[in-house]
């Protein structure tokens, strides 16, 4: 999967970054991620683990609750690059192993939850506000459509760093909800930073000021 440039940090003019091309065919799924999956967010330099998240379908295991995501934090969220790789489970749902491997896989985080699915309608047209300054935002390719559109991912961060919720961004309004019509199997995100001083933002239009951008803010909860 193309990840772009994916793999520095973001010094451009607003609305520089995008090449102005016809969209590309989408294709359709039915999960804003693949249920009974794991996703992995690494440090794109150390390859160390920063969050991990588990998928739950409609066969959790005891003690979790059906098409839920649960993302445990590993480390410091705020850094330069980061990486998504998403996992298949090596037990299957119901199976005996699955439980066990589904705790193992967030244990040792700080874990927060939120459901799984969304509509079309909670993509909301605007810029979300962060409430923390030390909120963190990151762009990618768009897997939809790599070679003309980005994507954004919103950290928003406590004092002390930890993980408050999380914020998609797309510029077009997903098709049923979804974040991806086309699961990446590894994804570069890159935090967004402007300027000579490169200071870091949190708006969406310093990835591309032309496009109309669209945030989907789930329910994070303990």
């Amino acid at each position: 999967m193309s990840t772009g440039s994916g793999t520095s940090e973001l010094d451009v003019e607003r609305g520089d970054l995008l090449p102005k091309e016809p969209d590309e065919t989408e294709q359709s799924d039915q999960h804003q991620i693949p249920i009974d999956s794991k996703l992995r967010f690494i440090e794109a330099v150390t390859e160390s683990s920063l969050l991990q998240v588990a998928v739950t379908g409609s066969n959790p295991p005891p003690g979790y609750t059906a098409k839920t995501e649960y993302w445990s934090r590993r480390g410091p969220l705020k850094t330069s690059s980061i990486i998504l790789e998403s996992i298949g489970f090596a037990n299957r749902s119901g199976s005996a192993g699955y439980p066990k491997e589904f705790h193992d896989w967030l244990a040792g985080g700080s874990v927060l939850a939120t459901g799984q699915e969304a509509s079309a309608q909670q993509w909301i047209q605007g810029v979300h506000q962060p409430a923390s300054p030390n909120s963190a935002l990151y762009w990618a390719a768009d897997p939809d459509a790599p070679s003309t559109r980005r994507i954004g991912l919103l950290f928003e961060l406590g004092s002390a760093g930890e993980l408050l919720n999380v914020v998609w961004y797309k510029t077009k309004q997903p098709t049923g909800g979804l974040i991806f019509q086309k699961t990446p199997s590894r994804l570069t995100f890159t935090l967004l930073v402007v300027g000579e001083l490169r200071k870091p933002s949190t708006d969406p239009h310093d990835i591309d000021a032309q496009s109309t951008w669209y945030y989907y803010r789930g329910e994070m909860r303990s």
